[in-house]
Formats: C-alpha cells, structure tokens, sequence
C-alpha cells in the first residue's frame, strides 16, 4: 500500500511536461498490436483495432492482439502486389 500511496503522490505533483510525454507514450504502447497491424497489412485490421482497446487492461489479452496482429493474413490488396513482385 506504501507503493502505491507513493506513485500516486509523484503523479499528483508530476509537471505538464512529464505528462506530455508519459501520456503519448502510453497510448503508443496501448495501440502496438494495431500499429503492427498497419505495418503488416492485416486484413482483420478493424476487428484488431476494436478488440485492441479494452486488451490493453489485461497484459495476456493484449499479447493476444499481438500475436493475431503479427500472424494474420495479408489483406487482399497487397497480396496481389506480393505475388506479381515474385513472378
């Protein structure tokens, strides 16, 4: 409980411009599972998206949303791109 009293305590008295950064940072760090999505095209993208948001309060679900990001099929229209560039 002291822990706790004691980041609450540093919070309250943080400047703005530690929140400037600690803010973003979080969101960044919320949203990597569809960042990935993006950056490997996915075809779900959506679905990763919408299930990303509540997946950020549980560290196992959001891993979840990672591995579904990074393993997913390629959507429709980069895998045309994908095929030509290897004939």
């Amino acid at each position: 409980m002291e822990f706790l009293n004691q980041m609450y305590q540093q919070m309250a008295t943080a400047s703005l411009g530690v929140w400037m950064v600690v803010i973003p940072l979080t969101f960044i760090i919320w949203f990597v599972p569809t960042l990935l999505a993006i950056f490997f095209n996915r075809k779900h993208l959506k679905q990763i998206f919408i299930v990303n948001i509540p997946a950020g309060f549980s560290f196992v679900a959001w891993g979840a949303c990672i591995a579904w990001a990074i393993s997913g099929k390629v959507s429709e229209r980069f895998k045309s791109k994908e095929v030509t560039q290897k004939e």
